[in-house]
């Protein structure tokens, strides 16, 4: 902000006097470290500038600023996207060296307080674990609330004092580089790992018609208690976080977006990182990766993995199922065996990136937070992707994406809700029970075949693997039953 305000006019008498020299980065660089102290004690340390900013012929500003979205309610359709700004290759990197120096620069996050007896009792919003969130990346005169596509009540997606603005921030870094990617169409699929109320689901499926939307909730942290720890699906779909979001499905009509009530672990992930399918598109891991470490322990010893070894190989097969990530990590005390061995969270990310054996561009971080410590919004994007002939399998129809999530929850239309409130407690326990296919004894060559290619890779080696298992168990059994039957032996 003292960037920004503060050394406006000196920045444009700067740029004025580097004129000569046709060197807009330069120009940049003189302004930053005359306009901010903070600036100039990071050039005198040597974290600024990290590299030289080559300007170009054609770095050239050619369109006007980015209109703000309008405000939309539920049940309209978004209004086109304009098209973003074609801003010179040089200003884009001497400013990613700004921020990137100012993040550098800013003095570590204090260790956050102990959190009070009886928490869960508190009824005000007097904590100070939630702070400022800084967009990055956001284009001059765009704030974060006009990114927003549906407006919804803050109180019910808001969790354990987190600031509204933290999703606002998010949402608009997120948005900006969706459109960055894929365009006013949108036509891409996404998974929400650890969607909680589904806040993000419920922007990108109400943002970006075209594309399809999982998320997928567990309920193994705190934003969403920890009912999945030992608890059922059904328990898991009762939980506030899910019926929150079924019920801003049905209030937007939303039809593209989908609910999973979902426990992943590690042993989980490595199974779909199996698959030669991307599972999606873009995955979100939103400050959720750490809940899923800590429920698979005990997996990675079964494996042979120390503790930081298993997190690193769990952070790798998350980035085997989709191209593009926007990943948010948490602070200490959270991952303390991580910052132990690597310090910072980008070194584990560099460690996650190594372990997947290909190229990945970080491109941030995009949001600063201040959340019971400092939390960095960065997108890693798989560097020279090549085409893929398998569409990942969340675009695949339901089917498909059935064979990958063992329950999927849609809106339901308004005279189904009310069906389905008025026969809930009678329905209860059959809900419980799996469907039988109504027509299993007919099933020809023909179907078998069909279903073993929309079947994943994940799924048919955990059959094999049981088949496996099983003829093994045979055999031990044939031979404890013949050593019983032979009183010589």
């Amino acid at each position: 902000r003292a960037l920004l305000l503060s050394g406006a006019a000196r920045a444009a008498a700067m740029a004025a006097s580097a004129a000569d020299m046709n060197d807009a980065a330069k120009a940049l660089h003189m302004a930053a470290i005359s306009a901010s102290p903070m600036m100039a004690a990071a050039a005198q340390a040597g974290l600024f500038p990290a590299a030289s900013y080559d300007a170009s012929d054609s770095d050239v500003l050619s369109a006007s600023r980015i209109p703000p979205k309008p405000a939309r309610g539920p049940g309209t359709q978004p209004p086109p996207k304009p098209a973003p700004r074609e801003v010179p290759s040089a200003v884009v990197a001497a400013a990613a060296g700004v921020g990137q120096a100012i993040a550098a620069a800013l003095p570590p996050s204090p260790a956050p307080a102990p959190a009070p007896a009886r928490a869960a009792e508190r009824t005000g919003g007097n904590s100070m674990a939630g702070g400022a969130s800084v967009w990055l990346a956001a284009p001059a005169g765009v704030t974060a609330e006009s990114r927003l596509a549906l407006q919804v009540p803050q109180a019910e997606f808001t969790y354990i004092d987190r600031p509204w603005s933290h999703f606002l921030t998010r949402w608009a870094a997120i948005d900006l580089e969706l459109h960055r990617v894929f365009g006013q169409d949108g036509s891409f699929s996404m998974v929400d790992l650890g969607s909680c109320c589904g806040f993000f689901s419920l922007q990108a499926a109400f943002a970006y018609p075209a594309c399809s939307v999982i998320g997928v909730e567990g309920s193994v942290g705190v934003g969403n208690g920890t009912t999945g720890v030992d608890g059922t699906q059904e328990q898991i779909i009762e939980t506030k976080a899910i019926q929150t979001h079924l019920k801003y499905l049905q209030k937007a009509n939303i039809k593209n977006c989908l609910v999973a009530p979902d426990v992943w672990d590690y042993n989980r992930v490595c199974a779909l990182a199996m698959s030669p399918r991307y599972l999606c598109d873009v995955m979100l891991l939103l400050s959720v990766v750490h809940h899923i470490d800590n429920v698979s322990v005990d997996q990675y010893t079964s494996v042979k993995l120390d503790r930081v070894q298993g997190t690193v190989s769990l952070m790798a097969k998350l980035l085997a199922l989709a191209p593009r990530h926007f990943i948010e990590l948490p602070d200490k005390p959270w991952l303390d065996h991580i910052y132990a061995h690597f310090t910072t969270a980008r070194a584990f990310l560099d460690a996650a990136v190594l372990a997947t054996g290909k190229q990945w561009t970080f491109v941030g971080p995009l949001v600063i937070s201040e959340w019971y410590g400092r939390r960095e919004v960065w997108l890693l994007e798989e560097t020279n992707m090549k085409a893929h002939d398998l569409h990942p399998t969340a675009s695949l129809p339901r089917p498909a994406v059935e064979a990958i999530f063992p329950r999927l929850l849609s809106a339901p239309s308004p005279a189904r809700a009310q069906a389905q409130g008025s026969a809930a407690s009678s329905s209860a326990a059959a809900r419980r029970q799996p469907a039988m296919p109504a027509a299993a004894g007919k099933l020809t060559q023909a179907d078998i075949g069909a279903g073993l290619l929309l079947a994943p890779t994940a799924l048919l080696a955990a059959h094999l693997t049981l088949r496996d298992a099983m003829g093994q168990g045979e055999m031990v059994l044939r031979e404890t039953l013949k050593t019983t039957a032979d009183p010589a032996a």
